[in-house]
Parts: C-alpha cells; structure tokens; sequence
C-alpha cells in the first residue's frame, strides 16, 4: 500500500504546485498497480515540457523520489517515465540513461525518432500505429497509419545490436494487432483483449492463425530479412512483404539540424506528433484544473 502524499515543497508560483500536485497524483496511481503487475509501471511526463529538455530531466529525477517516499520497498529499474519523442525529449531520456532513469519514447511516427530513441537509451519506444486523434470518438480518421513502422523499427534495432524494444500501440482493429504479432510488445485496451480472446480456438490453431497474418513470421519465411537488412513493407493488414533494402545505419544525437530535417520531411510524422502531444497537453491542462478547483473547495 503506498503511502499518504507528501506535502510538495513550496512552490515557486501557483502553476507549478498544480503541475507538482498532479505528477504526485499520476505516481500514487501508478503505485497502486504494484501488486497486480510484474513487470514496470509507466508515469507520463508532463506533456508541455515536450520542448524543454532540462524540464524533462528533472521530472524524471522528482519522479524516483517521489517513488521512493510513496514506497520505499519498490524497486525503482520497474518505474518508466514516458517522454514525446521530439528532439529536446530524447535529449532529456539520454541524460537520464547516464543516471540509470529508465524511458520510453512516445508520440512517435518516423524511423528518425526510431533512431533517435535507441541512441538516447530509451528502454523501448512506442510508435502509434493511428494518430491520437483517431482515438478520442470523435469521428476522426487517420488514413495514413505508420504500421509498417514496427518491423522497420525493430529489424533497424536487430540489425545495429540496438536493446530499445518496439512497443505498438494505437491500433483501430483487432486485425492490425494480429498482423503485428512478433513485435517486442503491444500496449492493448480492455475491449481488443476480449475480443482475441474470443478468437482463440487451440493453442496450435492459434499459433497458426497467428503466424499467417503476422508481417513478422511472413517476413522471415521470404528469406528477406538478414541481420544488415529491414523490411519496408507495404501493409494493409497482412498485406505483401517487398524485397529487402539494406539497412543504412543513422545517428542523430549529436545531429539536431540533421534529425530536425530528416523528421520534418517525412511524410505527415512531424505534424502527427505534435497534434499528439498537443491532445496530451490538453489532457495535463484539464488535470491541473481539476487540482486548482480542489485548492477553491
């Protein structure tokens, strides 16, 4: 059982007490999963420190003591801190690897960013397979989904001896999970969970139905993928595995002007990630007022 919330520290202004009260908040949370889970627990950074790297670095610091205070048994190698891959972000995550502050990358859409997050020592990256938007119920529609990013991603970490992990996430349809069967991991919600499991028949038909659809198991039985090559794949759901192109190994950390180019000129990758950080920010805007309506009662 974690305990009480601490008092924060007084604030320099009003803002930042709210914006330290919510941090607190989302790691009280977090800790509570504790007992239910095995593996690591994942803290948001504040999405409108996206452009701010200092920012970044010392909410990931705050975030172990806070960790430490709420529960002092917990091991701190399970606490995450997800950060918007934007250069100034990765920056943050690379000075945080130095002081073994784990991070995963999120808001991503580009092979750049791919790149970017496994040179900064981010533990995995999580790039969206839908644009954030298209999840809000709103009616909106990405028809330029970033799947094929997956196993370009993750043959580019293979290929280069890269430890990040491809974690996937954001998918529309049950049938985008299935073809991406293979990937290092999957973030799910409730509902698509359900729904495979009702898909499952027998261990062996599953693995079958499994292996027919992943771009994944496909792309290894056409003889394509070898240790210096990745896939670029054309995918509507399973679709066709194309011929292997060799891998051109990139570095950007120490290349802001390069990454800043290589980013902006891919396809819609830059404008996607910054309509999802601004959702994010949307969402720590409507939490601070929640806690500065609390301070009014």
């Amino acid at each position: 059982m974690a305990s009480p919330l601490p008092t924060p520290a007084p604030p320099a202004n009003l803002l930042d007490y709210m914006r330290s009260k919510v941090g607190q908040q989302m790691m009280s949370l977090s800790l509570r999963m504790i007992p239910f889970i095995k593996g690591a627990i994942h803290v948001m950074c504040n999405p409108l420190y996206s452009w701010d790297t200092d920012k970044v670095v010392d909410t990931g610091h705050r975030f172990h003591r806070l960790a430490r205070t709420l529960e002092p048994t917990f091991d701190l190698s399970r606490l995450i801190m997800k950060v918007p891959a934007t250069w100034e972000g990765m920056q943050a995550c690379r000075r945080l690897t130095a002081h073994d502050v784990k991070t995963l990358a999120t808001t991503a859409f580009t092979i750049e960013q791919v790149v970017l997050a496994g040179e900064a020592g981010c533990i995995s990256i999580s790039p969206f397979a839908h644009e954030l938007r298209a999840h809000l119920g709103t009616g909106y529609h990405d028809h330029d989904p970033v799947l094929p990013l997956y196993l370009e991603g993750q043959r580019y970490y293979t290929a280069n001896s890269v430890p990040t992990k491809v974690k996937s996430c954001a998918f529309t349809t049950v049938d985008e999970a299935l073809a991406q069967a293979g990937v290092d991991a999957m973030t799910l919600p409730g509902e698509t969970l359900e729904e495979l499991r009702a898909t499952v028949i027998t261990p062996q038909s599953t693995k079958e139905m499994l292996e027919a659809r992943s771009v994944f198991h496909n792309a290894n039985l056409a003889g394509h993928v070898k240790e210096a090559e990745v896939e670029h794949v054309a995918l509507n759901e399973g679709g066709p595995v194309k011929q292997a192109e060799p891998v051109r190994k990139r570095t950007y950390i120490d290349d802001k002007r390069g990454f800043v180019r290589d980013f902006a000129t891919n396809g819609r990758g830059k404008g996607k990630t910054e309509d999802s950080i601004a959702v994010f920010c949307s969402f720590q805007v409507q939490a601070e007022a929640l806690v500065a309506a609390s301070m009014m009662n």
